[in-house]
């Protein structure tokens, strides 16, 4: 996931987790994104008014503003920057990229495995203890399926990728044989 958050959602994560930090409330404000994310993912029309252009800002900026009544006030003036930036669209890649960073605070690190096969409950523990051990952090993973991989597995963290599936190395041999220079004529 994280490759995919959009750079400038990262910077409005970043000042909205160094407040919450500064004030204490790194979860509790974690935890109000994660419910206005489900919120705006369970009412498809309430996200396609925010969405619209045509909609006037300060009619937005209501809506929100009634949406997080309850919420932290950090979450619903960080909302509201990004309306009257325009950049509301941003909302979900900004809580992600929060998350990211309360993660990291946290220790936790987010490690989503990709295998040909489904594993089971006791493979998906077994490589969550490994990860952990390894990279020192309580390791938490998510396991996805993709049989083109053909074998193996492929492991992304904080932008890293790590692709040790048959997939690759049968690329790789291609490349290889695509690029080697063949013998001719009495060379053979």
């Amino acid at each position: 996931m994280a490759e995919r958050i959009e750079p400038a959602a990262r910077v409005y994560a970043d000042a909205l987790y160094a407040a919450a930090r500064d004030a204490g409330r790194t979860r509790e404000v974690d935890a109000d994104l994660q419910a206005l994310l489900s919120q705006l993912s369970e009412n498809r029309p309430l996200l396609q008014a925010l969405a619209n252009p045509a909609i006037p800002r300060d009619a937005k900026k209501r809506v929100i503003t009634k949406l997080l009544e309850g919420s932290e006030p950090l979450v619903r003036n960080a909302v509201l920057v990004l309306t009257d930036r325009g950049r509301l669209p941003l909302v979900a890649d900004t809580v992600f990229a929060y998350a990211e960073l309360a993660a990291a605070e946290d220790r936790i690190l987010t490690v989503e495995v990709t295998t040909a096969v489904a594993l089971d409950d006791a493979q998906v523990e077994n490589l969550r203890e490994r990860l952990s051990a390894a990279v020192g952090h309580d390791a938490n993973v998510i396991a996805t399926v993709d049989p083109a991989i053909i074998g193996g597995l492929v492991l992304g963290a904080r932008g890293v990728l790590l692709d040790a599936s048959v997939r690759r190395r049968l690329e790789d041999i291609r490349r290889a044989l695509i690029r080697t220079p063949l013998p001719v004529g009495s060379e053979a």
